[in-house]
């Protein structure tokens, strides 16, 4: 069974996928949308779930502070996974919503990209999606 995890921001979300034996994530996209527009995430979502029918988990980025505690940015992940949970529900699919601590993710996703060798504005075409894979990584060698 696959898994999908998403990077979310107030403008971007990144997407990547792990394969069905759940050993590799690939970067899916680099989603952009009107800010604080999360029912254009909450679609696109849904769209990968048609697309792979055998995801049987999102893992969502969890963004805490340092010392653990909670941002404006940590809030907006929790009403996020609320309002996905809610639509995966209406709509039949017995699919959980697990938050992983996505801490550094971005910022290790722009260290990779610039030993790379990436210019900044491909940088910012790919790191969100960087980011997913490595909050999805996290993920399946943690749990697999």
């Amino acid at each position: 069974m696959r898994k999908l995890a998403l990077d979310l921001g107030t403008r971007t979300c990144g997407f990547a996928i792990s394969d069905e034996m759940c050993i590799i994530a690939s970067p899916l996209e680099n989603f952009r949308f009107s800010e604080n527009a999360f029912n254009l995430v909450i679609e696109k979502v849904f769209l990968y779930l048609s697309e792979y029918k055998t995801i049987d988990k999102i893992i969502l980025g969890y963004p805490l502070r340092m010392n653990g505690t909670k941002s404006e940015r940590t809030v907006m992940v929790e009403e996020f996974k609320i309002k996905l949970e809610n639509h995966l529900s209406e709509s039949n699919f017995n699919i959980p919503v697990i938050l992983i601590n996505e801490q550094n993710s971005t910022k290790n996703a722009e260290s990779v990209l610039i030993e790379a060798g990436m210019t900044r504005q491909k940088r910012k075409l790919h790191k969100d999606k960087l980011a997913a894979v490595l909050i999805l990584e996290d993920f399946l060698n943690y749990y697999f």
